[in-house]
C-alpha cells in the first residue's frame, strides 16, 4: 500500500484498464461457466444493500427478512413446507453444512459418506475438512449413480448419501427417488446437490425428475441462485427439511445481539441474498420457464449441430450441458481456445464440456458450430 492515496479518477482509470482482460458473458464466448451475467435488477438490488451484513442481523433486519423470503421461495419451489435454510457463499459451503449436519447427528467415530463418482469436487474438499471418509459409488451407462451399488456400500459408519441433480460435468440427474427409498430404509441422511439443477428442473416443460422434498428420504438440498437463478455472486443456498435439523449447526455468538449463527461463514453479504429476492420477484416462475426453455432449445440446437459436424456426444444432454469428443479431443479443445472460445476439457470422459447459459444466444451457437465445422473440414 502506497503512502498517499490516489485521486478517485486515477483509481477508476486503473480499474477500468485492469478490467479489460476479464471476459464478458455478453460476448457469448464463455461456454464453460455454470454462472451467467446477473439479471439487471440483481445489480440494482445489490447496490441498494451493499453495506448489509447477514452475520449481524440485528443491524440489518430488513435484509434478514428478505433472506428469509428467498428461502421461503426456494422451499416452496422444492416442495418443502417446513424447510429452513440460508443463503451462503456457494454450493461448496452449502454442501459443507449438509455434511456437517449429517456428521453431527450420527453416532459413529469413523464417519463415512457415500458419493457418486460424478460428484462435485467440493465434496472432496469438505470430506477432508470434516474428517469424513468418502466412499465412491459407480455410475450406470447414463452417467447416473447406481442405487444398488450405493445400498451395498452402506454400513454402520455411513452418515450420509449424496445424489446430484445436475452433475457439473455432464448435467446428469441421479435417481434421487431410489436413493430416497434407500435412505429411508437405512435411516441415513440423503443430501441432494442441486446447486445447478435446482433452478432448472422445476421449470422444465415436461418435468419428469423427482429430486426434492416431496421425496420423504431427502434431508437437505443445495440450490444456488447465483447460477441459473441469475442472482449476484455469492448467493448459494442450503435447505434442510425442517428447522430442527439446524440445531447441530448452532454456534453461540455472545458479543452480538443475535446470540447464535448457523452458517460456516460469519460475515455474509446481505446484498447477494437481496439480489436473489429481486430476481425472483422480477421473473417469477413464468420468467424462469422462458429462460430455461431458451437455454434448452439452444442446447438441443448445439447438440444436433455437433453431431452433424461429425463429433460424438458423450450422452444426450439432460439439462443445458453438453459433452462431446473427437479422435483428438485435446487438440480440438486447443483449437477452440485459440479461436476465443472458453470451454472445458474433462479428463474423466476425454471430452469437451460446454454449458449453455442465458448469455449464450443462438448467434453464438451458430458461430461455435461454424468454427467446429472449419476444424472438421481441415482435419
Amino acid at each position: 500500500m502506497q503512502q498517499k492515496g490516489w485521486s478517485r479518477e486515477s483509481v477508476l482509470a486503473e480499474l477500468k484498464k485492469r478490467n479489460t482482460s476479464n471476459r464478458r458473458y455478453e460476448d457469448g464466448r464463455i461456454l464453460c461457466s455454470m454462472c451467467t451475467k446477473p439479471h439487471p435488477i440483481a445489480k440494482k438490488a445489490y447496490e441498494m444493500f451493499f453495506e448489509s451484513n447477514l452475520g449481524d442481523k440485528s443491524l440489518f433486519p430488513a435484509t434478514a427478512q428478505l433472506e428469509g423470503e428467498v428461502i421461503s421461495d426456494l422451499a416452496n419451489l422444492l416442495n418443502g413446507e417446513t424447510a429452513s435454510g440460508f443463503i451462503v457463499s456457494g454450493g461448496t459451503e452449502a454442501n459443507l453444512l449438509a455434511l456437517l449436519t449429517a456428521k453431527n447427528t450420527a453416532k459413529t467415530n469413523t464417519p463415512e459418506v457415500i458419493l457418486p463418482q460424478s460428484t462435485h469436487f467440493s465434496f472432496s474438499k469438505n470430506c477432508r475438512l470434516l474428517n469424513l471418509k468418502p466412499v465412491y459409488a459407480p455410475l450406470d451407462s447414463n452417467f447416473r449413480v447406481n442405487p444398488a451399488a450405493v445400498e451395498k456400500l452402506i454400513n454402520q459408519n455411513t452418515v450420509a448419501i449424496v445424489g446430484t441433480a445436475g452433475t457439473a460435468e455432464l448435467g446428469a440427474i441421479d435417481p434421487i427417488e431410489e436413493l430416497s427409498e434407500i435412505a429411508l430404509h437405512h435411516k441415513v441422511h440423503l443430501h441432494v446437490d442441486a446447486a445447478f439443477g435446482g433452478l432448472i428442473i422445476p421449470f422444465l416443460k415436461n418435468r419428469q425428475y423427482k429430486f426434492d422434498f416431496n421425496l420423504q428420504g431427502v434431508s437437505s438440498i443445495t440450490v444456488d441462485p447465483h447460477k441459473m437463478g441469475m442472482a449476484a455472486i455469492p448467493a448459494g443456498g442450503i435447505l434442510f427439511r425442517n428447522s430442527a435439523m439446524l440445531e447441530s449447526l448452532k454456534t453461540e455468538t455472545p458479543y452480538l445481539n443475535d446470540k447464535e449463527q448457523y452458517t460456516f461463514v460469519g460475515t455474509r453479504p446481505g446484498a447477494s441474498a437481496v439480489s436473489a429476492w429481486a430476481v425472483f420477484r422480477a421473473l417469477g416462475r413464468e420468467g424462469y420457464r422462458k429462460i430455461v426453455g431458451g437455454c434448452l432449445r439452444n442446447t438441443r440446437f448445439l447438440a444436433k449441430g455437433i453431431s452433424e459436424a461429425g463429433f460424438s456426444l458423450v450422452c444426450e444432454p439432460t439439462l443445458n450441458i453438453i459433452g462431446f469428443c473427437s479422435s483428438d479431443t485435446k487438440g480440438l479443445a486447443g483449437y477452440l481456445s485459440a479461436r476465443g472460445w472458453h470451454i472445458s476439457y474433462v479428463p474423466r470422459y476425454d471430452c469437451i464440456r460446454i454449458v449453455i447459459m442465458p448469455h449464450t444466444k443462438r448467434k453464438h451457437a451458430k458461430a461455435f458450430l461454424a468454427d467446429l465445422k472449419k476444424r472438421k473440414d481441415n482435419s
